[in-house]
């Protein structure tokens, strides 16, 4: 039994440690210079071949999960660099937020290729500004990237004629790993996917947001926070279409990621009174509808308490809470293997030339004393995908909007102490475990010997995870040791034998 449940806690690290090293941490190699198969169809009016002097001026705005490269050549931005996951959401020779402008009786200006003039504000935010002296035309853009893979744009026109509209646009795909990404659009209040029910190529007003999505990777969504006019797709290019003086947007560029998506359609809703429902883009697969599941129970718990921290720890007495009984079951049948030892090791030795009937006589002990080998091993295996369910939930979870709990700075990124404590709380749950144990011989003793050193194992190999992991761990060892100390002293476990 004891080498059951050690096979299976060791299992389950070897799964945590996989998923975050080999899946969320897989990295690919930095965009290379080479040029990208050609996705812009070069005939289009709203991108034209010219070639401009070099005036433009760069810029670049960074958090901590993305870096974006901005040009004053068109106001756009020319690379949205994920670093997390290492990879361009935006394809070589092509862009991000460019501007067209439809003057009345047919008259198109492609601001795409005009030079823009450029004011900073503060670190991650920029204004464009174009002005046609000739004519009276004015016109800003502006672009903050928030906490995380969202941007916020503003654009202001001054002097435009009437009935005068213009198209904010996405060129091209997601990067240059083009593999068909699906078309989405919330229209009329319900979302159309291009490969269920369909898109259109045009739309009027009723278009809230359009975007792309890669099967269960990336995702770009560009939102209009009035009402828009309208909204086409086209082979080289997408966006979205205003006439307003004044109009402000949001964009979504990174993973589909129900916690960041659900925060930031929470922002707007709170600002703007408004649902965007942006959570549906999503295309989620069962591990991460049920991470979801427990995600919403997060921010349930955070909306009263306001506090991460508090809200992880409340989620863990939760989850322990409901398997509390599955754990004390657990925990009584270590206990009632570890009473029946000396029985067990007696048939052992006595038949340990004849398999077949030491299988026999143990099973005779198993029904005398009414134990179950693998109860205790059961509830651990029903565990484990709750585990690595609320780890998936939580190893890339957006704490920027309340990232502090106690003496942690930021829930998202590691943390030593809290590690060292978990160590700790991990060695003293193994000290408390080997106290119920009967002295074994040979094998188990050397299984013994080893787990003294598996919470340094655990510091060296999981010294990289968010807090906010190690916090859930924390806390749920040190529910583990309790319901251990409360077991022993109902049980009343006899002490072993001396000599």
């Amino acid at each position: 039994m004891e080498k059951n449940v050690i096979l299976a806690i060791v299992l389950s690290v070897i799964v945590l440690l996989f998923y975050n090293f080999f899946i969320l941490q897989r990295q690919i190699s930095p965009p290379q210079e080479e040029e990208k198969p050609s996705f812009v169809q070069k005939e289009t009016p709203f991108l034209p071949e010219e070639v401009f002097p070099a005036e433009e001026e760069e810029l670049t705005l960074e958090n901590d999960y993305a870096k974006l490269v901005l040009t004053s050549r068109g106001g756009r931005v020319k690379s949205w660099y994920l670093k997390k996951s290492k990879k361009e959401m935006i394809g070589k020779g092509t862009y991000a937020l460019g501007l067209n402008l439809f003057l009345p009786q047919g008259e198109v200006i492609n601001l795409n290729g005009e030079v823009f003039q450029v004011r900073r504000e503060g670190e991650r935010k920029v204004i464009f500004t174009w002005e046609d002296e000739e004519k009276g035309f004015k016109i800003s853009k502006s672009f903050e990237l928030k906490e995380g893979y969202d941007g916020r744009i503003g654009i202001k026109t001054e002097n435009l004629p009437w009935e005068s509209e213009y198209e904010l646009i996405w060129e091209g795909g997601i990067g240059d790993e083009y593999k068909g990404e699906e078309r989405l659009a919330f229209f009329g209040g319900e979302l159309q996917e291009q490969f269920k029910q369909g898109t259109r190529e045009d739309y009027r007003q009723g278009i809230k947001w359009m975007g792309l999505r890669q099967k269960r990777k990336l995702l770009v969504i560009l939102a209009s926070l009035g009402q828009p006019i309208g909204g086409t797709f086209r082979s080289d290019f997408w966006g979205l279409k205003d006439n307003k003086a004044h109009s402000e947007w949001t964009i979504y560029a990174g993973p589909q990621n129900y916690a960041e998506l659900r925060l930031l359609n929470s922002q707007i809703k709170n600002r703007y009174r408004e649902d965007y429902h942006l959570t549906k883009a999503l295309d989620l697969s069962i591990w991460g509808q049920l991470s979801k599941v427990l995600m919403d129970i997060l921010f349930f718990f955070y909306s009263f308490t306001h506090n991460y921290g508090i809200a992880i720890i409340l989620l863990t007495l939760l989850i322990y809470g409901i398997l509390s009984p599955l754990t004390f079951k657990q925990f009584s049948s270590m206990q009632k293997m570890q009473v029946i030892q000396p029985e067990i090791q007696a048939i052992q030795k006595k038949f340990k030339k004849e398999p077949k009937q030491l299988q026999i006589e143990m099973m005779k002990i198993y029904r005398k004393h009414k134990v179950n080998p693998m109860a205790g091993c059961f509830p651990l295996l029903i565990q484990m995908p709750i585990i690595f369910v609320l780890y998936r939930a939580l190893i890339d979870f957006p704490f920027s909007e309340n990232p502090s709990f106690l003496w942690i700075k930021d829930l998202g990124k590691p943390n030593i102490p809290l590690l060292l404590l978990l160590g700790g709380m991990m060695f003293l749950q193994q000290r408390i475990t080997q106290k119920t144990q009967v002295q074994a011989a040979g094998q188990q003793q050397g299984i013994a010997k080893m787990m003294q050193f598996f919470p340094i194992f655990i510091i060296v190999m999981l010294w990289s995870l968010p807090s906010g992991v190690m916090l859930y761990w924390f806390t749920s060892t040190l529910i583990s040791v309790l319901q251990q100390f409360l077991i022993r002293k109902k049980t009343l476990l006899p002490s072993p034998a001396k000599g």
